[in-house]
């Protein structure tokens, strides 16, 4: 018969997940800063996460076995210099975090994960709305930056002057060889698939995913807690049978010797 002490960690141990997957977290600060319009632009067809609709599912193909994270998708690797935003080894996300739900927050965290069978690195970074803007103003042609203005007088979609709003870069670059197939040659690269979770975090440093978790753990590790008495008294009645045992035989074998 199992005891509950012995029964407690099997429990646990099979509502665990196991772990398939790699990830990379980017905390940051959700401060307001002076809007920009960029209903003219590229940006304006980027996707979105919000409130509504906090994550989502993209790929994206890597840039070469041991390109420099930092350098992948600037000018010197392959970055169109008519649009600094065309580089295929890279995503851009817009984070918006302007809903009333999320109001009372200030901080967030965005969470990537990709599968531990794509060998890949990637770097997240966070973007404000006049970082974008002086990245877009690096454009030869003035027109394509004409739709782009600080507000106000032109407000934003929002109808805002200023803005919680949040850009995410996603650079990726390739970090193994695969074993080659015969529909997939070694030398061959395939994008990388990653999911993105936009998170509010709880007294600024717990995700609102994992709530349910500490509120599962709370219990468990009160009811842990309040046991270890009981268990400790439960265990010590078989410590002492066996050192009595010990005594009995070490005496029984000085009285054969003698």
């Amino acid at each position: 018969m199992l005891h509950p002490f012995i029964i407690l960690p099997l429990i646990v141990l099979f509502i665990c997940q196991e772990v398939i997957a790699n990830t990379e977290i980017i905390n940051f600060l959700a401060a307001e800063e002076r809007n920009v319009d960029f209903s003219s632009t590229t940006v304006d067809s980027w996707p979105i996460l919000n409130y509504q609709n906090n994550q989502g599912h993209w790929n994206v193909d890597p840039a070469l076995l041991d390109t420099p994270l930092q350098q992948v998708c600037e000018s010197e690797t392959g970055t169109d210099s008519a649009n600094p935003f065309s580089c295929l080894h890279e995503l851009w996300i817009t984070l918006d975090l302007d809903d009333e739900n999320w109001m009372s927050y200030s901080k967030f965290t965005l969470r990537l994960s990709w599968p531990a069978s794509s060998p890949a690195d990637f770097l997240l970074e966070i973007y404000s709305p006049q970082a974008i803007l002086t990245r877009l103003s690096r454009l030869p042609r003035q027109s394509a930056i004409d739709g782009a203005s600080i507000t106000p007088p032109h407000l934003s979609r929002t109808g805002l002057s200023t803005t919680r709003l949040k850009y995410a870069r996603i650079r990726v670059v390739d970090t193994g060889v695969r074993t080659p197939t015969p529909d997939l040659p070694a030398s061959a690269v395939h994008a990388i698939p990653f999911i993105l979770v936009l998170e509010q975090l709880y007294f600024g440093v717990l995700p609102a995913s994992l709530v349910p978790t500490v509120c599962f753990l709370i219990p468990v590790l009160s009811c842990a807690a309040l046991a270890t008495p009981w268990i400790l008294s439960y265990l010590d009645h078989f410590i002492k049978q066996a050192r009595q045992e010990l005594r009995d035989f070490s005496t029984a074998q000085e009285k054969k010797e003698h």
